[in-house]
């Protein structure tokens, strides 16, 4: 792999999508750039045409971004790392437990659906108890079952693309203050406490832009 990388990520306080990417590469030790659109900014109107096939983010960029090779949506990104770098982790090198970590991240990356609408991503702030209702208590009881059942400190051994994946998640569960028991709590403050993790809501803590489509417990301010 001959091309350098660069990621296009969102508001790294809100853009779960953006957050998968950016832990796995940072975990795995696989060197890239970042290259930051601020949502409803004018560097996101300037660019984001030419930086996104889509009009989404993440994107990596093979070579120059707008101009290389690009790969859009977090587990197309994470299956062409894993083309690129079949030596560095991206899944579980065991088959059966590398179909179970597909098979979470899909689940992840389809499902869940009422807990990602009641509790948006939102690193920097603490809403405890907003968002909860039944529906989002059976996504949570899922998502606990499936982290039960890890072999910590990472689901299915190393950090892999499954638990970056789930890295927005664990952000979540800090910002509503949901409570988890065991080994599911366990796993929460592995996840928190990797390289990746911290160093991207380090860079959340910084951000000042206010999005309101992922704000819904909070004015805007002024």
């Amino acid at each position: 792999m001959n091309d350098s990388l660069t990621l296009v990520v969102g508001n790294k306080n809100y853009s779960s999508w953006s957050m998968r990417p950016w832990v796995l590469l940072r975990g795995r030790g696989i060197p890239f750039q970042e290259r930051v659109l601020k949502f409803e900014s004018q560097d996101w109107r300037d660019h984001i045409a030419r930086l996104s096939p889509s009009g989404l983010v993440p994107v990596l960029w093979e070579g120059e971004p707008g101009k290389g090779f690009a790969t859009w949506d977090t587990l197309a990104i994470a299956e062409r790392l894993h083309e690129l770098f079949p030596d560095r982790g991206i899944w579980p090198a065991d088959p059966r437990l590398r179909a179970q970590a597909r098979s979470a991240a899909a689940e992840m990356h389809s499902g869940f659906r009422a807990l990602r609408g009641a509790m948006p991503m939102n690193i920097r702030s603490s809403h405890p108890g907003k968002g909860m209702n039944p529906d989002v208590a059976k996504d949570i009881a899922r998502i606990s079952a499936l982290w039960t059942a890890a072999t910590l400190p990472f689901l299915f051994g190393d950090f892999c693309a499954a638990n970056a994946f789930y890295a927005p998640v664990a952000t979540r569960f800090a910002t509503y203050d949901v409570t988890l028991k065991g080994s599911a709590r366990d796993y929460q403050g592995a996840l928190l406490d990797s390289s990746g993790v911290k160093a991207w809501s380090a860079d959340a803590l910084k951000e000042t832009e206010f999005y309101g489509e992922d704000e819904p417990y909070a004015s805007a301010p002024g």
